[in-house]
C-alpha cells in the first residue's frame, strides 16, 4: 500500500495545459484532418460495449450533452453491435458506418471490443482509476468500473477529465454559472494518453441538505421549506441538465466502513440487569436515567460487558455480511466519562490533561483529569481481538475525538481498527499545529485512518469569506502520503460565494494531493475568469490573508477584521476586476457578481454583530436602537434577496438559523419583527400584506 501511495505522478494540472495547448491552441489531431466536430456539426461517434457498466453509459450520455453545450453539435450514441464490421487499418485507425454515417472519428466510452483491439483496457487501474489514451482516430475514455467496487465509477471519471483536459471545461461551483464551457464549434482529435488512480479510495465530503434547523432559518426569513427546494433545485441545475458538482470533481468512492456512536440503546438494554456495566459518575452512582441515558457512558473495563458487546457485534457482522462495523463511543450527553478505579487504572497519569464535566451536580462543574485514549484503545483492543476470531477480516471504526483524540501513550492499535480521525481547524494555528503532530503519531500506529474534521464549518454560522487553500493542500498532501485513505469532510454548506473556493480545493486535492495550492487557485481564476483572473486572485488571496489573520491571533470574532475599510478594499479588487474582464464577457461579470454578493453581505453582517457586542452589557439609547433595527431591517431585506434570486452565493437560511438568534435580545425576531409588507426591499417578490 505505501509503495502505492508514494509513486510520483505527473502533475494532473500540468497535464491539463499540455492537453489543452496541444488539442485546443494548436488544433493538432493524430490524424490529419480528422476532428471531433466541425463547423457545429458531429464528424464522430460515441460507442459502447453491449455489455457496458453504469459508470460507461453515465459517461456516454453526459459527454453527448456537453459535446453539445460546447459546439451546437448533436454526437450519435451506439453500442458496438451497430458498427457492424469494423476494419483497423495501420495506425489504429478505424473504419466503420453507423446508419449511413461514416464518422470521421470515435470517442469510445468503457471498456469493448474495439477498444481492446485498440490496445487500451483497464488493466492496471485501481479503485476509480481513469484512462485515456488517443489510438489513431479513436479516443478511448475508461476506467475499471465494475472490476473494483470499492469505486465503480472510473469511465464516468474518464468522462469529466476529458472534457477538462481537451474541451478546457471546468466545473466551479454547482449550476449553470459555475460551469466553465468554452464554446468551440470545431474540435479537433486531441492527442492524449493519460492514466491515473486516486491515492485515497473514499473521497467523501458531506452535502448539506434541508432538515430542522434549515427549516429555522427559513422560517425566520419568512419562507417555506418547499420555497427553499425549489430554489435549490433551480439553481444547481438539478433538472436542467447541468452536470452534478460531485459527480464533475469525482468525489465518491466508498472503504465500506460502519462508522457512527454506536452503542445509543445501551441503557435501555442492559440498565437493569447489568447497571455495574454503566459509568461510574463523580457522586458514586451508575444511575444514569437522568443523565441523557440514550448518550450512556460505559464502564469499559469490565470484561462482562466486553464479552455482550463483542457477541453483539458478531451476530451484527453474521446478519448484515458487512465489511466493517462500528465500536465508537456516545458522543455528548450529560454523562461523564467513568471514575472507577479501574477504568482510571487504564489512564496514564502523564498523558494529556484534559477537561471533564460533571452533571450530577448543578451549575454542572469542569475538572481536569489525563487523556482517556488508552482505556479507550484497551476497551476497543479488547472487542477487536474477540470478534477477529469470527470475522478476521472485519475492519472495526471508531474514532480519535474529543477527550480520546490524542494518540495513546501505553496501548498499540488492533490491526483490525480503523480510526476516524476528527480533528482540524483552519481558525487556530495552535490547533492546526496540535492535529499534525497527533496525526503523525496515529500514522505509525496504523495505515487505515480516515479523515473527518469539521474545518469546512468555518464560516457557517455567520457567512463570514473564508479561504484556507495553501494550508489544506499542505495538510492533505501530508496527510494522504500518511496512511490516510478516506476522508469524510463534514460538510459543504453552500457558502459558494465565500468558501467555494475551499470546496473547490478540497475536491481536487482528494483526486489528486499532490496538486499544490496554487496550481488550484491559477486555473480555477483563469479558467472561470479570464481576462479578470489576476484581480480575482488578489481579491481570493486577500481573503486568505484575513483568514490566517484570524488563525494566528486565535480572534474570538471570524467577523471582527471586516472592517469597512477591509470590505471597501475588496470590493475595490473585485472593482479591478470587472474593469478588466472583456466587454462581451458576461458570464464573467456574473461571476464577479457571485463573490462579491459575499462582500455585500459580510459588510452589513459585521456591522451588526459589532453593534451586538458593544451593547451585551450597555444598554442602546432609543436613537442608537432605532439605527441598529434599521440595520436589521436591511441585512434581513438583503438576506431574503439572496434566498430569491442567489442561493448558493450563501445559504442564508443556514446565518439565520446560526448567527441572527444573537439579536433577539435586542428587540429582532426576523420575519416576525415586520409587517409582510416590509419584507423586501423592492417591488420585486415584495410580499403583499393579507386584505
Amino acid at each position: 500500500m505505501n509503495a502505492r501511495r508514494h509513486r510520483r505522478r505527473i502533475s494532473e494540472a500540468a497535464f491539463w495545459c499540455l492537453c489543452v495547448v496541444v488539442s485546443i491552441v494548436l488544433g493538432i489531431s493524430p490524424v490529419r484532418g480528422a476532428d471531433l466536430v466541425r463547423d457545429g456539426e458531429a464528424r464522430c461517434v460515441i460507442v459502447l460495449s453491449d455489455e457496458s457498466t453504469a459508470a460507461a453509459r453515465a459517461g456516454a450520455r453526459i459527454l453527448v450533452a456537453e459535446l453539445e453545450r460546447v459546439s451546437g453539435a448533436t454526437v450519435p450514441m451506439t453500442a458496438e453491435s451497430s458498427l457492424g464490421a469494423w476494419e483497423i487499418a495501420d495506425g489504429g485507425v478505424i473504419s466503420a458506418e453507423v446508419r449511413g454515417f461514416r464518422p470521421e472519428t470515435f470517442l469510445l466510452v468503457g471498456e469493448s471490443k474495439l477498444a481492446k483491439e485498440l490496445g487500451v483496457t483497464a488493466e492496471g487501474l485501481g479503485p476509480g482509476g481513469i484512462r485515456l489514451r488517443t489510438v489513431g482516430n479513436a479516443v478511448v475514455l475508461l476506467g475499471a468500473d465494475d472490476a473494483t467496487p470499492a469505486d465503480p465509477s472510473g469511465s464516468r471519471s474518464a468522462v469529466f477529465a476529458f472534457l477538462e483536459q481537451a474541451l478546457g471545461m471546468r466545473c466551479l461551483w454547482p449550476g449553470e454559472l459555475g460551469l466553465v464551457a468554452p464554446r468551440q464549434e470545431t474540435i479537433a482529435l486531441p492527442q492524449l494518453d493519460h492514466a491515473f488512480t486516486p491515492m485515497i479510495i473514499q473521497r467523501g465530503i458531506r452535502w448539506s441538505r434541508r432538515r430542522e434547523r434549515l427549516d429555522d432559518g427559513i422560517a425566520y426569513l419568512g419562507f417555506k421549506p418547499e420555497e427553499y427546494d425549489t430554489r435549490f433545485a433551480e439553481a444547481t441545475g438539478e433538472n436542467a441538465g447541468i452536470p452534478d458538482w460531485q459527480d464533475w470533481q469525482r468525489l465518491g468512492g466508498s472503504l465500506g466502513l460502519v462508522a457512527g456512536h454506536s452503542f445509543a440503546d445501551a441503557w435501555e438494554k442492559w440498565h437493569r440487569e447489568h447497571p455495574e456495566w454503566f459509568a461510574l459518575q463523580r457522586n458514586g452512582s451508575r444511575d444514569l436515567s437522568e443523565l441523557t441515558p440514550d448518550r450512556a457512558r460505559l464502564c469499559v473495563s469490565n470484561l462482562d460487558l466486553i464479552e455482550a458487546v463483542a457477541r453483539d457485534k458478531i451476530a451484527e457482522l453474521d446478519r448484515t455480511g458487512a465489511r466493517s462495523i462500528s465500536i465508537a463511543p456516545n458522543d455528548g450527553g450529560q454523562a461523564t466519562f467513568c471514575q472507577c478505579e479501574e477504568c482510571r487504572k487504564l489512564d496514564p497519569p502523564e498523558g494529556r490533561t484534559i477537561t471533564l464535566r460533571d452533571y450530577t451536580v448543578r451549575p454542572a462543574r469542569e475538572f481536569e483529569a489525563v487523556s482517556l485514549t488508552d482505556r479507550m484503545v484497551w476497551f476497543w483492543n479488547q472487542l477487536a481481538t474477540r470478534i477477529a476470531e469470527k470475522h478476521p477480516d472485519a475492519w472495526l471504526v471508531t474514532y480519535a475525538y474529543s477527550v480520546y483524540k490524542a494518540p495513546p501513550l501505553r496501548e498499540k492499535l488492533h490491526p483490525n481498527i480503523a480510526i476516524g480521525f476528527v480533528s482540524g481547524s483552519y481558525d487556530s494555528d495552535e490547533e492546526r499545529r496540535r492535529t499534525l503532530e497527533d496525526w503523525n503519531a496515529w500514522s505509525q500506529m496504523t495505515e487505515k485512518i480516515y479523515w473527518r474534521p469539521n474545518l469546512l464549518l468555518y464560516g457557517r454560522r455567520e457567512g463570514v469569506p473564508a479561504v484556507f487553500i495553501h494550508k489544506l493542500a499542505e495538510d492533505v498532501n501530508t496527510f494522504a502520503h500518511h496512511s490516510l485513505v478516506g476522508t469524510d469532510f463534514d460538510s459543504i454548506v453552500h457558502h459558494w460565494a465565500t468558501e467555494g473556493l475551499n470546496y473547490y480545493a478540497l475536491a481536487r486535492l482528494l483526486w489528486n494531493p499532490d496538486l499544490s495550492a496554487d496550481e488550484i487557485l491559477d486555473d480555477y481564476c483563469q479558467s472561470g475568469f479570464g481576462a479578470a483572473a489576476e484581480p480575482v486572485k488578489a481579491w481570493f488571496l486577500r481573503i486568505e490573508a484575513i483568514t490566517d489573520e484570524v488563525a494566528a491571533q486565535e480572534l474570538t470574532s471570524l467577523l471582527a477584521p471586516y472592517t469597512p475599510e477591509v470590505c471597501a478594499e475588496l470590493h475595490g479588487l473585485l472593482d479591478q476586476a470587472e474593469k478588466a474582464a472583456a466587454k462581451d464577457d458576461e458570464i464573467v461579470r456574473r461571476r464577479i457578481d457571485f463573490l462579491r454578493t459575499g462582500i455585500d453581505f459580510v459588510e452589513i453582517q459585521a456591522k451588526t454583530h459589532r453593534f451586538a457586542e458593544a451593547h451585551r452589557d450597555v444598554r442602546p439609547t432609543p436613537e442608537e436602537l432605532e439605527a441598529f433595527l434599521a440595520d436589521m431591517e436591511e441585512k434581513f431585506q438583503l438576506m431574503r434577496e439572496i434566498f430569491r434570486e442567489d442561493p448558493l452565493a450563501l445559504n442564508t437560511p443556514m446565518i439565520a438559523w446560526g448567527s441572527e438568534g444573537t439579536f433577539r435580545r435586542l428587540g429582532w425576531r426576523g420575519a416576525e419583527t415586520l409587517p409582510t409588507d416590509r419584507w423586501d426591499a423592492d417591488e420585486e417578490g415584495q410580499v403583499r400584506p393579507q386584505e
